[in-house]
């Protein structure tokens, strides 16, 4: 089996699971160790910035920031040290085939919970809790006759289609979907040839 290169992302992690409390320009030294290739500080201090932000990095919630007088230190919390070193790793990805989420590590450690935003940990449980029984409401609510059935050329009435646009943009923002919405409007009637 072939090896993968690791990412400066991946030796950034690595940097932090040796050592505590490690400044940026220790943390290239050690990466550029590491890496066998001279690091710049001030690439390390741009991944270093991501991947201890949360809301770009789920990782985030476990690296621990902390100001000094001679600058800012970083480490992980020991309780990540449950984790793998590849799940570490996929914890700085959004997306990826097979990829250790936010939710698994939670669910391997609970006691990382304690360091993620609660209102993360509430959005993480409205996305894994959406089943086939919601997907199917809006076409259990139409049989219920809640929804309003129209025919090919038939028109709804503007309370009919606010609710109908409602109910999708409801159900599209639990699932943590961001919706952008064009409207084209059409008068007719107002002009005679």
């Amino acid at each position: 089996m072939e090896t993968r290169k690791k990412t400066n992302s991946e030796y950034i992690i690595d940097a932090l699971r040796f050592n505590k409390d490690l400044r940026s320009p220790e943390i290239t030294q050690k990466v550029s160790e590491l890496s066998g290739k001279t690091m710049k500080i001030q690439d390390i201090a741009s991944i270093l910035a991501k991947l201890s932000n949360s809301e770009k990095c789920d990782l985030g919630f476990f690296i621990q920031k902390k100001k000094t007088p001679r600058g800012y230190t970083y480490n992980l919390v020991t309780e990540i040290f449950e984790l793998e070193p590849v799940q570490m790793y996929d914890l700085t990805r959004k997306t990826g085939k097979n990829r250790f989420t936010l939710e698994e590590a939670l669910e391997k450690n609970p006691e990382l919970k304690k360091y993620v935003k609660s209102s993360r940990l509430k959005k993480a449980s409205s996305r894994t809790a959406y089943t086939r029984t919601q997907r199917m409401a809006p076409a259990a609510a139409a049989k219920q006759g809640r929804m309003p059935k129209t025919t090919a050329g038939a028109r709804l009435s503007d309370y009919a289609l606010q609710t109908v646009a409602t109910q999708l943009f409801k159900a599209l923002s639990k699932q943590g979907l961001n919706i952008n919405v064009n409207l084209n409007v059409r008068f007719e009637g107002f002009f005679t040839e």
